[in-house]
């Protein structure tokens, strides 16, 4: 039976360093695939918080323009047309009153552009609901510009009316206008 012993304590003997050699080979894999892995996961990590990076960045830059594109947007809205539309809205009229009218020294511009420029004015005015021409949101301004551009007087007998008016009850302003009525409208003073 000593014998038997023997022969067992020298296999579970055996069998122990053998278990040991084995966790030991295990404990060297398992180190061996921890490290590899951990720089595998170290370098996803890495291109995850990068792209997050750049999302978060994307994000970031995306809101603050359009906060800043916003601001900008309201500040105009509230100030109305710039300097520069409402120059142009200006020299549209000017153009404009000239094609009607002719020459700004002809008898015919100085006696109408009174009732031109109010007809037009009128107008724009209830139209855009405005109390000026520069008053218009700058949205609309092609349309505003458009419809001075487009501005006709098509029937202007009421003027004429006035302007008879004004001669016979001798209202004009100045002689200027009273020798301009009476060469437009052919009437010989002597």
């Amino acid at each position: 039976m000593g014998k038997e012993l023997e022969k067992r304590m020298s296999k579970l003997e055996l069998l122990t360093k053998r278990l040991g050699e084995s966790s030991q080979i295990t404990n060297e894999v398992v180190t061996e695939l921890t490290s590899e892995l951990s720089g595998i996961v170290r370098e996803q990590v890495k291109e995850e918080m990068v792209t997050r990076e750049r999302e978060i960045e994307s994000n970031v830059i995306t809101t603050v323009k359009d906060t800043v594109e916003s601001t900008i947007r309201e500040k105009l809205d509230e100030r109305g047309l710039s300097k520069i539309d409402a120059d142009r809205l200006t020299k549209a009229r000017q153009k404009r009153m000239r094609e009607l009218l002719g020459n700004p020294s002809s008898d015919e511009y100085q006696l109408f552009i009174g009732f031109y420029q109010g007809k037009l004015r009128n107008g724009y005015k209830r139209k855009f609901d405005v109390t000026t021409y520069a008053g218009i949101d700058p949205s609309i301004f092609k349309e505003a510009l458009e419809y001075i551009q487009n501005f006709d007087m098509a029937n202007r007998s009421w003027c004429i009316n006035a302007l008879h008016r004004t001669y016979q009850n001798n209202e004009f302003a100045n002689n200027k206008l009273v020798h301009a009525y009476e060469r437009f409208f052919g009437i010989e003073v002597a």
